[in-house]
């Protein structure tokens, strides 16, 4: 499939529906971009949500993974210790 688009004074391109429609994208998706052989190149990107965590939070996460006595004993018992 070749369709011509321009590029915007503000540097935007539009994806007709067409191409939009074959490659299932939809409004606020995200694409990755790269130059290759001097071609730009776009495709689908999966993008993960990523949390940064304060310092409170993972003082929560590091008493959480925090084995008491009785735990220890049973790992060592379980573990041939």
């Amino acid at each position: 499939m070749k369709i011509i688009t321009q590029v915007s004074p503000r540097g935007q391109i539009t994806l007709p529906a067409s191409v939009r429609k074959a490659l299932g994208l939809k409004a606020g998706d995200a694409l990755l971009l790269r130059v290759e052989e001097g071609r730009v190149v776009l495709e689908p990107a999966r993008v993960l949500p990523l949390e940064a965590y304060t310092e409170e939070r993972i003082e929560e996460f590091n008493r959480a993974a925090e084995a008491s006595e009785e735990e220890l004993t049973a790992f060592r018992k379980a573990w041939g210790l």
